[in-house]
């Protein structure tokens, strides 16, 4: 993760590959390299105002379509590239994506994701050798997807996964998506780094009539080069279009009778529409090769030194483009789970200033959407404070954490939605001492458990307590009761896909020395986890959850400090 305040750049030449994150090959490839196809598609998304358009059928209807009045200019805007990739022979490796590695002193736990539970299978030792425990060899009907000879598998760790070699006969077909910040480096592959933006120009800017056009800028040293774009269509088809309609002044969503003709909706809270269409490389980018290759006819000049990111928490994301963050694989689920693309997670940043911790996440559906009739959802921001994963809890499914993350999980901040309504915001601390502790606001950080009882339905000493932190008085709080912090706040994107959050360190308790758990000058490691009752999907009726990897070693340092 970048810091947030450190962003210089040097350029050695005005020429640049744009490197997909998921694109790079692993030494296997390397040694045993194949033919690749790449084929990447541009995807432009505007967000407009439902009083900005004209429909023609009632946008129930599938076949209704749907026209921007004149001189309308979209209220967000958003991109992404595609890429599919397609190889004539095996990749090489197998990774395990159905478990996770957690550290613990010198070694690190595997935990697999089976239809019972997640359960441990074995460790890693310091030297990156995996041992299966009794499980892993006696329960091969819960592993069907682990190799029976455990010695073929292989530790990377720099991601963190196990794999094992394969030659499967191809062609194999994969596809990736990268959101904003795209990757940038040189030719030499050195990175760099510069200011994207998303232009719009609407068909009433200049003398003459003409289609609107939407096009991504890359900016650096005070040169800018378009990469992409892409001519609005003059008309859209309802199944095209994505019903966004969250009103965070209200914090819910809007019914899709809101949208018909003469609903008379507040001006303030009007839903929205998203649109998403194709787009294309400028002719300066060549898009089938491995990277992304643009070259530009300059060359800059001097260095640049970009300016500090400021984020207000409004439901306008321009502000988190240039911010760069981790990804997280679309569609990964458990077994013991049900898919539900709201909880997808796509995306995770964070941000900061002198008083103030940012958070953000995109997911695959919309945050938030649950049940109309008690249903639920959850986002989590879970923060190792003291990069210790022997402090705090490790999330498991056995904790009653439905996705775990592989972090010490110190304190979090959280909110949660029922019924499609935003019902708090509040923290957890996970620690020494409970509830009690908690209500004095003067904690010890320490190895708890998530629940307050055991499974025998003993009370725990050192267990999670969430509260909530309002009016400077701190409460303890639980699912479905009322009372929100107002050190802690968010938005959502119009199209619901992408949510900001910001929390006051205030929020955040004090040790017996008076030391609050997060504050400037700490360095932290943090992920983002959300979760929701799947009934708003027919026939599913279990959990869905999700979480992303961690950013490591996330430096809270000052705003006036490079």
């Amino acid at each position: 993760m970048k810091p947030l305040y450190v962003l210089t750049i040097h350029a050695a030449s005005w020429a640049f590959v744009l490197a997909g994150a998921n694109l790079h090959a692993s030494s296997a490839e390397q040694r045993d390299p194949c033919t690749k196809i790449f084929t990447r598609k541009v995807v432009f998304e505007l967000t407009y105002a439902n009083r900005d358009l004209i429909w023609f059928g009632d946008p129930a209807s599938p076949t209704a379509l749907v026209y921007a009045k004149p001189g309308a200019r979209p209220i967000a805007t958003d991109m992404h590239v595609t890429t599919l990739v397609e190889c004539n022979r095996s990749p090489g490796r197998h990774y395990m994506h159905e478990a996770r590695i957690a550290a613990d002193n010198q070694t690190r736990i595997v935990y697999a994701f089976t239809e019972d539970c997640e359960k441990v299978i074995g460790v890693i030792d310091h030297l990156g050798r995996f041992a299966p425990n009794q499980f892993y060899e006696n329960h091969r009907e819960l592993l069907p997807t682990w190799p029976a000879d455990a010695s073929a598998l292989t530790y990377d760790s720099k991601n963190n996964t196990l794999y094992y070699e394969v030659e499967i006969p191809g062609p194999q077909l994969s596809e990736s998506f990268d959101f904003l910040p795209l990757e940038l480096s040189d030719a030499e592959r050195n990175s760099v780094d510069g200011r994207f933006s998303i232009n719009f120009a609407s068909s009433a800017d200049g003398a003459v009539a003409r289609s609107a056009v939407v096009s991504l800028v890359f900016r650096i040293l005070g040169k800018s080069l378009t990469l992409a774009k892409a001519t609005v269509p003059s008309v859209f088809r309802r199944a095209d279009a994505q019903l966004g309609s969250f009103d965070n002044t209200t914090g819910t969503y809007l019914p899709e009778a809101a949208y018909r003709a003469g609903a008379g909706t507040d001006q303030v809270a009007q839903p929205s529409v998203t649109f998403a269409f194709a787009g294309e490389f400028t002719s300066s980018v060549r898009s089938d090769v491995e990277s992304l290759i643009v070259v530009a006819s300059r060359r800059p000049a001097d260095p640049l030194t970009a300016s500090p990111a400021k984020i207000t928490i409004d439901g306008n994301f321009d502000d988190w483009r240039n911010v760069t963050g981790v990804d997280d694989r679309q569609g990964d689920v458990a077994p013991y789970l049900d898919y539900v693309p709201d909880v997808d997670l796509l995306e995770f940043k964070v941000a900061h200033d002198n008083q103030h911790i940012y958070l953000y996440a995109r997911v695959a559906g919309q945050v938030g959407r649950s049940y109309s009739d008690g249903g639920r959802s959850y986002f989590y921001a879970y923060m190792d404070v003291d990069q210790n994963p022997d402090t705090g809890f490790l999330p498991t499914r056995d904790d009653e954490c439905y996705f775990g993350v592989d972090i010490g999980d110190d304190c979090e901040v959280q909110f949660e939605f029922v019924n499609n309504v935003l019902r708090k915001t509040f923290y957890g601390f996970c620690g020494l001492g409970g509830n009690d502790n908690v209500l004095k606001r003067k904690v010890t950080i320490g190895r708890s458990q998530y629940g307050r009882f055991d499974h025998n339905g003993v009370e725990r000493a050192n267990y999670k307590s969430e509260y909530i932190f309002r009016n400077g008085i701190t409460e303890i709080t639980e699912d479905l009761k009322l009372g929100s912090s107002d050190t802690i706040h968010l938005a959502i994107s119009p199209d619901g896909r992408e949510v900001e959050v910001v929390s006051a360190f205030t929020g955040f308790l004090k040790d017996a020395g008076g030391r609050p758990t997060l504050e400037i000058g700490r360095t932290i490691d943090l992920a983002v986890g959300m979760e929701c009752d799947s009934k708003a999907y027919p026939g599913k009726t279990r959990w869905a959850a999700d979480s992303t990897i961690a950013i490591r070693g996330y430096r809270l340092h000052t705003a006036d400090r490079e």
